[in-house]
């Protein structure tokens, strides 16, 4: 099984073994990056349709020059616009780059309830739909819930 440690925004730290018998999804992000942004709503709707007790979702901020501050100003201004996200967020202990398919963010890694990857993708990731307005010329981008039910 694989596992990393990352910091909780108190400073706590937490690995990825504690999370064993859950789905969890380590989503790779920064404050700066739009894409990642849209990320967050579409965590949220995944976070919202399974049970706590079968899904976790580790949204870990990866750039080394924001710190706690930032993450809590971002969090805030997603609550200020009607959208609290509740999941778990920290910051990057242990380096996450090999979870990371390609260089970009956002990136996911899903892991299976024993800590095994099942899924890593970079580029958006939607829950249940793809948007009408999502250019054909792309590849369909995989949806989180399919990746998801199957390990359930």
């Amino acid at each position: 099984a694989e596992n990393f440690s990352f910091y909780l925004l108190n400073g706590d730290v937490k690995k990825l073994s504690d999370f064993e018998g859950k789905v969890v999804i380590l989503d790779m992000w920064a404050t700066w990056c739009s894409p990642c942004k849209y990320q967050m709503l579409e965590l949220k709707k995944a976070y919202g349709h399974y049970s706590k007790e079968d899904l976790v979702i580790l949204s870990i901020n990866i750039d080394k020059n924001e710190g706690s501050k930032d993450v809590m100003d971002f969090l805030n201004y997603f609550k200020k616009i009607g959208q609290p996200l509740n999941w778990t967020f920290g910051l990057e202990r242990d380096n996450l780059e090999k979870y990371m398919k390609g260089n970009g963010i956002p990136s996911i890694c899903i892991f299976d309830q024993h800590g095994k990857i099942s899924f890593k993708h970079t580029g958006l990731c939607f829950f249940e739909e793809i948007p009408a307005s999502w250019s054909s010329v792309q590849p369909r981008p995989p949806l989180l819930k399919e990746k998801i039910d199957k390990l359930l």
